[in-house]
């Protein structure tokens, strides 16, 4: 007479077979990750200039402080084949010999793959007063017609590769140094930026 209800027992898996099968998943998940590195390329592809740099009503306050808006044209660059590049945000500062003069935030934008995206940037100068050593250095470049300033830009950047995103990345680009001229606004020679991400 069978016994009813009767199971056979499967064996249990030893403890080498479950730290071998632990090792080949982490082997498996390296090389899909060292694949898309090598795919995406997250530190190269991006290229950023200026492509323009004006500045609009620039006078000083009585208290020492700037009025006017710096008018900043910046060109994004995505090198890359096969990855698309999302900005979460841009931040621009304009500086002036260590000085922060003016800045302001683009929105985020998405960049295809091998393409090419405009940023219009008007950031308006500090109402705080210049040290004066810095008043006066920008008040002689101003007489004299140009004025140099370094334009920084800092953002959150996430390269897309298909369907998969990767975590987000600091970018930091120093532009410098950017000529503003007062004598003939429309002339300008682009400047390419430092990349680091």
């Amino acid at each position: 007479m069978a016994r009813q209800g009767s199971t056979t027992r499967r064996p249990r898996p030893t403890t080498s077979k479950c730290i071998a099968a632990a090792l080949l998943a982490i082997v498996v998940l390296l090389v899909i990750i060292v694949i898309l590195w090598l795919t995406v390329r997250p530190a190269k592809p991006l290229l950023v200039y200026v492509d323009h740099a004006a500045v609009t009503g620039f006078n000083f306050t009585s208290g020492g402080g700037l009025n006017g808006t710096f008018d900043i044209t910046l060109r994004a660059y995505n090198q890359n084949k096969r990855a698309a590049v999302w900005y979460k945000s841009v931040e621009v500062g304009v500086w002036y010999g260590g000085t922060y003069l003016a800045g302001a935030v683009a929105p985020g934008f998405d960049l295809p793959p091998l393409n090419v995206k405009r940023i219009d940037v008007a950031a308006p100068a500090v109402r705080a007063a210049l040290p004066r050593g810095v008043e006066a250095t920008v008040k002689k470049d101003r007489s004299d017609g140009k004025l140099p300033v370094d334009v920084h830009i800092k953002g959150k950047v996430r390269f897309r590769y298909g369907l998969v995103r990767t975590r987000r990345y600091k970018l930091r680009a120093s532009c410098s140094p950017v000529v503003v001229d007062f004598s003939s606004p429309s002339s300008f020679d682009r400047v390419n930026c430092h990349v680091h991400i």
